[in-house]
């Protein structure tokens, strides 16, 4: 199990605009983080970054002192939830979850028990056959988030995982990553969300691509209170949205078409 997450350093520029800035982010087993700031001051970049998704232009991500592993070594060790979702519109929900699981070549029946135990613990028992397609906006990110953890990852990366959830749904959420970590793993996740922050061990805040501090602070500590950080509205389809599914998003609740 890995015991820590280190980013030495990151700095991303895309021609001439620097994207991160010298970020730096420890975080151990244990811990849920939050990364906070304003659209555009580099919170998705940074999580891709430590995915291994995304090639820092300087700097380093490290797992326990050692470079990410390649291949499926690698990708098994992490489970990550896209602002976009990420999903196969022309697959059912359980399918989307499914996917990882059978990458990693595990028995149909153990696939099976996980991705039923993941779609049920977010309230989507009975919408596991229902195409991608035909889900709402917040049901779609629930299956994402449902994907990220049905392989019980070393370490969760989310983007965004509350945004176009009910309040009832992202405390659900709130509660599956926090007991993620309490079984000893890590968990980054990026929100702007006042309710996120507050529920996590430490956060890093974000602005203009540069960390306020040298690393993630405890929330008291914050160079300003989690309610100024705002929580932006529950826009269905934020951020660029995956050709499959681009078309898909309706608000949580509200019954498919």
């Amino acid at each position: 199990m890995i015991g820590e997450i280190r980013a030495e350093n990151i700095g991303v520029t895309i021609g001439s605009r620097a994207i991160l800035d010298g970020v730096g982010l420890t975080v151990k087993a244990g811990e849920t983080v939050t990364v906070t700031g304003p659209s555009g001051s580099g919170k998705t970049t940074l999580l891709l970054v430590m995915a291994g998704l995304q090639v820092p232009s300087r700097g380093s991500v490290l797992l326990d002192g050692n470079s990410i592993p390649g291949g499926e070594t690698g990708r098994r060790l992490f489970g990550v939830v896209l602002q976009n979702h990420g999903l196969v519109a022309v697959l059912t929900a359980a399918e989307n979850v499914a996917l990882p699981l059978q990458a990693r070549r595990m028995p149909k029946q153990e696939v099976a028990q996980r991705t039923r135990g993941a779609l049920t613990a977010v309230g989507l028992d009975e919408n596991s056959d229902h195409l991608v397609q035909d889900l709402s906006g917040g049901q779609q990110q629930r299956v994402a988030v449902a994907r990220a953890l049905a392989g019980d990852p070393d370490i969760v990366l989310a983007d965004e995982p509350t945004s176009e959830l009910s309040a009832e749904f992202r405390g659900v959420v709130l509660k599956m990553l926090s007991e993620h970590a309490r079984k000893g793993r890590i968990v980054v996740i990026a929100s702007h969300d006042p309710e996120v922050v507050e529920s996590s061990d430490r956060v890093l805040s974000l602005v203009d691509g540069r960390a306020a501090t040298s690393d993630a602070v405890p929330v008291d500590q914050l160079p300003e209170p989690p309610a100024l950080v705002g929580r932006p509205p529950p826009t269905p389809g934020r951020g660029p949205a995956p050709p499959a599914a681009s078309s898909f998003h309706r608000p949580e609740g509200r019954p498919p078409a």
